[in-house]
């Protein structure tokens, strides 16, 4: 898949996000799940859920297309409260900025993955994800961080060329007005919580 000229694709609407949303049921510890994300606007985040269905990386069917910030991990659900305070105040210190998604790259041999490389927009990605994985958020990451969009995982190693090949010439841009707030819920599915605005 190949774009002549980058593509302008417009982000999600940014309203006021609710004030008091509904947490999600706590397992039998009392943690839930969480995963901070920057999100591919459409048309491109349905072609490329749809693109990794196709490759056979049945993880599109419960995992948006993204850009993660904060990889998944597990918090006490009594500290959410002071979890969304923490992001809402990183959020208020961010600008609105340019992304673009500019061909593809791999992690083989560390990584049975293919994804979309972030051309511009790393060093926003990096201090937002650094400025978040601070107290209850904080977490050791077993790679280096490295925004990305994935389009392959863990399918054969043919699948992954052809998934490198294909999108060797993918070219998109997009503003990022915030990030979205995912929980894991008890279906398995990744279910945005709460949209976050940059900005005070």
């Amino acid at each position: 898949m190949s774009d002549s000229s980058p593509a302008e694709a417009v982000g999600p609407g940014w309203g006021t996000p609710p004030d008091t949303p509904a947490l999600p049921t706590p397992d039998a510890h009392g943690m839930v799940a969480i995963g901070v994300t920057l999100d591919v606007p459409e048309p491109y985040a349905s072609a490329l859920r749809q693109a990794r269905l196709d490759y056979g990386d049945e993880r599109a069917r419960t995992v948006p297309t993204h850009i993660t910030v904060i990889p998944p991990l597990e918090i006490p659900v009594e500290s959410w409260p002071v979890v969304r305070s923490h992001i809402r105040r990183v959020a208020n210190d961010t600008s609105p900025f340019v992304i673009e998604l500019r061909g593809s790259g791999t992690f083989l041999p560390m990584s049975p993955v293919v994804f979309i490389t972030v051309a511009r927009g790393i060093s926003e990605c990096q201090t937002l994800s650094t400025g978040l994985r601070h107290g209850v958020l904080n977490q050791q990451l077993a790679y280096p961080y490295h925004p990305h969009v994935t389009v392959a995982q863990e399918v054969p190693e043919e699948t992954l060329e052809r998934a490198y090949r294909e999108y060797a010439g993918f070219e998109v841009r997009f503003m990022a007005h915030g990030f979205g707030v995912y929980f894991h819920d008890a279906s398995g599915r990744w279910r945005m919580f709460d949209k976050v605005p940059f900005g005070p």
